[in-house]
């Protein structure tokens, strides 16, 4: 099995490198383009677009509840400067450098079974883009069997992403704020045993694509079920535009990261991330 970890990973070093060389300037470029290019979307344009964002409710985040699932938020135990945090730093800036190459505003997190981590990492990933300040970013909890987000942010929707798919709410009703500059959040606390039929009803692909209309530069993060528990996240994952993996080391089987990769192979992979690891902040995060 490790075999086929190791071939799963060169890959995604081969596509790395291919998106990378499809990048650099064709020879005979000039300086004048470069500039060109820079001027076409200059820090002040970024920010204005990203300031032009609606004001969704807010439904602020819950302290005690975010410390005790291990949420990098304001007020929690790690703070800014802890390893974890450096990590996630870490982690998004690798992220954002690849969905900016590659275009991509939806990144799908899931990992072989539950309780790899998944959840958090998706949580912790949009709250350390949202700091970042370049982009519009949206949380969305679409593990409808066994749903995380708001329960680790400790808030309780009004309006949940479940009515968003029984077609009982529009998408904008379902969206609010946990008080995060940057950041906007939609799911439930809700389980729901009929996720499969609801995911595929086509409303994943509205939802994107209102977010898309309200926000310009955004970064979708989807916390996607588990890969190898039910077919909800092969539902989802070709409706995104790439899907990152999350190990947990000590706990996630060898055979189970192959069958995830195998299952993922036919999709853009962001990258892998191995959580829990004692490795340093360098080696957090596994491409």
């Amino acid at each position: 099995m490790s075999g086929r970890i190791e071939a799963a990973l060169e890959r995604l070093r081969q596509r790395r490198s291919d998106s990378e060389d499809a990048a650099k300037p064709a020879p005979g470029a000039t300086q004048k383009s470069s500039a060109t290019r820079a001027v076409a979307e200059t820090a002040a344009e970024r920010q204005s677009a990203i300031q032009s964002m609606p004001v969704f409710p807010l439904i602020p985040y819950d302290v005690e509840a975010c410390i005790t699932a291990r949420v990098l938020i304001a007020g929690s135990e790690d703070g800014k400067n802890s390893p974890g945090a450096a990590a996630y730093r870490m982690l998004r800036t690798r992220i954002l450098q690849r969905a900016r190459s590659n275009s991509w505003n939806t990144i799908g997190v899931t990992s072989p079974g539950q309780g790899d981590g998944k959840s958090i990492t998706a949580i912790n990933l949009a709250l350390a883009a949202a700091r970042e300040g370049n982009n519009n970013v949206f949380l969305i909890d679409l593990d409808m069997r066994n749903p995380k987000v708001c329960q680790y942010l400790g808030v309780a929707p009004d309006r949940n992403i479940n009515d968003y798919f029984t077609e009982d709410a529009a998408a904008k009703d379902v969206m609010f704020s946990i008080g995060v500059d940057n950041l906007s959040v939609a799911g439930t606390l809700k389980r729901t045993d009929r996720a499969s039929e609801l995911l595929a009803t086509g409303r994943v692909e509205e939802l994107f694509q209102y977010v898309r209309g309200v926000a310009p530069e955004p970064l979708i993060i989807v916390d996607l079920p588990p890969l190898l528990s039910t077919d909800d996240a092969i539902i989802i994952a070709p409706k995104v535009d790439a899907c990152l993996l999350v190990l947990s080391e000590g706990k996630s089987r060898r055979d189970g990261a192959a069958q995830a990769l195998d299952l993922l192979s036919e999709y853009a992979l962001a990258g892998i991330v191995l959580n829990r690891s004692h490795a340093t902040v360098a080696d957090y995060y596994s491409s």
